[in-house]
């Protein structure tokens, strides 16, 4: 009898072979967050009032994010009722795509640190301020991700495209419930 460990992410065909490791990088934010113990720059964000539930891998949302990675264009693609984050590498030389998701996650997840988050609901202000990978990351109505990345401009370049659903970055919704 063989039992194998249970994971939170599923390989998808072609799959992004670092999914676990994204998903880890969003989900410890979204539990330091939920739990009132993640501090964004100077300010402790206060506890979710609500557990903010972890993110699962979802093949259709890696699918999608794939097919903009490899259009090698670095803008948003308007996809219909997703969230989207894009994160842009390049060197004089080749870049290998190992590792790069995960990078951009982190990126993300650092625009807290670099700019500072100061409320829970998200105004254009808010969301002007450089923030708006990382509110996506953590957005609490967010259940689901796929991400993919291209090797682009000979190599020199890799586009890394994650989508998310339920969309986030929802102007004048909370991105979580506060606890009073």
């Amino acid at each position: 009898l063989l039992f194998l460990p249970l994971i939170s992410s599923q390989l998808c065909p072609n799959g992004l072979l670092e999914s676990e490791e994204v998903l880890t990088v969003h989900n410890s934010l979204r539990s330091q967050i939920s739990q009132g113990s993640f501090v964004a720059k100077d300010k402790r964000m206060p506890k979710a009032s609500i557990p903010i539930v972890n993110l699962t891998w979802d093949c259709s949302l890696e699918s999608s994010a794939q097919k903009v990675a490899d259009g090698c264009v670095f803008a948003h693609s308007g996809t219909a009722n997703v969230g989207e984050n894009l994160y842009k590498a390049w060197s004089s030389g080749k870049i290998s795509l190992s590792g790069l998701a995960v990078n951009a996650s982190q990126a993300w997840e650092n625009e807290f640190q670099t700019y500072g988050w100061k409320e829970t609901k998200l105004t254009m202000s808010l969301f002007n301020s450089g923030i708006g990978h990382a509110t996506q990351m953590v957005w609490a109505d967010t259940t689901k991700i796929g991400c993919g990345s291209s090797s682009c401009d000979n190599g020199n370049t890799v586009i890394v495209v994650c989508h998310y659903s339920k969309q986030g970055n929802v102007l004048g919704a909370n991105i979580y419930e506060a606890a009073s």
